[in-house]
């Protein structure tokens, strides 16, 4: 058993980005300063609004901390950003006799509700190779990082690190140009120190669709120009696996890529998931019309589309289905024959008769290949 605090507050939007980075320097002031102090997690409920649950080992820990209030300049710093106190109440932990759960948690690389993305740790010793994995769903607020959770339970079970990253989608605010391209170079940014778990010299780079376009986009960073959106990389990603990837940006801007959005009750691809927001939907649907490409880039191909920066890099494994109903396999294809050409190391698997959403299926056939890519890349760097 230990004492939880559960204190609600606001802080104003524009103060949040604030409020997040001086929330390091609180807790680790709160570590060496407050007696009985254990944990503490931060929960977002709205745009104004975050729930702080503060575990204590006694009551006593927690009024003595209390009294103590702003007494360092780090914490005094975070009550700063503040704006109101909403309430602060007391509970006790008790954990079930069986707690098999993995170890998961939400970590925020920005103060967006978006910016965000969920930790998983395997079990044994440390560090970790890390699997950074980067959902689809046409670029747009509908679908989230949910739809992918079924790969990071696979490759957590296999003794990976997973890194799940959220971004900010057309149909919300800051997604698209350039705002989806900063999250998406932020998010695996942010592997850099966020934990001592991971081992960040081996962080594989995997994405589904819309998610397969910014993995592979990600593993090129290192080519853009500085004035580029996402330029100048902290994280080198040894492999990347894409999946079923809207990689010719210019040819799915020609072929209206996404227009199918302008009509909500229109037949989706077999076995797409459930739209996880279908309210942003609307908001898209009046702005895609003639395609979905032009929100996500704005003209700026040579930064964005993978086709035009592929060339000799990290090793790929690509992967798609022939009777994909979304995305073309000849994006994926075309992709990995210039990496080749360029001499670098790619390797296309076609699925015959596989769809869209097979390619991201742990239980499909072709997972053999994706799984064993990944393994031999995080092996040979060991």
């Amino acid at each position: 058993m230990s004492v939880i605090e559960m204190t609600t507050f606001t802080v104003d939007p524009e103060n949040a980005r604030a409020m997040l980075a001086a929330r390091p320097g609180m807790v680790a002031a709160f570590r060496e300063d407050r007696r009985g102090f254990l944990a503490a997690r931060l929960v977002r409920l709205d745009a104004r609004t975050w729930l702080d649950f503060v575990e204590w080992t006694d009551d006593a820990a927690w009024d003595e901390s209390k009294a103590k209030g702003a007494n360092r300049p780090a914490i005094a710093a975070f009550f700063a950003t503040i704006g109101t106190l909403v309430g602060a109440e007391r509970g006790v932990r008790y954990d079930d006799a069986e707690d098999g759960a993995r170890r998961v948690r939400t970590v925020a690389y920005g103060p967006e509700p978006s910016q965000v993305g969920e930790l998983y740790l395997p079990e044994g010793d440390a560090p970790f190779p890390v699997v950074a994995v980067v959902h689809g769903g046409y670029w747009t607020a509908m679908w989230d990082r949910r739809q992918i959770t079924d790969v990071a339970d696979d490759l957590v079970a296999r003794g990976y690190a997973v890194w799940n990253v959220e971004y900010r989608r057309i149909g919300e605010p800051g997604g698209g140009w350039p705002g989806t391209f900063l999250d998406v170079a932020a998010a695996i940014d942010a592997l850099d120190g966020m934990d001592p778990a991971l081992d960040t010299g081996r962080v594989v780079l995997l994405g589904h669709s819309a998610g397969g376009h910014l993995a592979t986009w990600a593993a090129h960073r290192g080519v853009l120009p500085p004035e580029a959106p996402g330029a100048l990389p902290k994280i080198t990603p040894i492999g990347l696996v894409e999946l079923a990837g809207a990689l010719d940006l210019k040819a799915a801007d020609a072929a209206g890529f996404g227009k199918i959005l302008a009509d909500p009750g229109a037949e989706p691809p077999k076995d797409a998931p459930e739209p996880a927001r279908p309210e942003a939907w609307a908001g898209v649907a009046a702005a895609v019309g003639d395609g979905i490409v032009p929100l996500l880039v704005d003209g700026h191909f040579a930064w964005t589309s993978p086709l035009e920066l592929a060339g000799a890099g990290v090793p790929v494994l690509a992967v798609h289905g022939t009777a994909d109903e979304a995305v073309p396999a000849d994006w994926s294809r075309r992709y990995t024959e210039k990496v080749t050409a360029e001499g670098g190391r790619a390797r296309y698997v076609e699925v015959e008769g596989g769809t869209h959403f097979d390619v991201v299926r742990p239980g499909h056939p072709v997972w053999a290949e994706v799984t064993g890519f990944i393994h031999e890349i995080v092996a040979g760097q060991a």
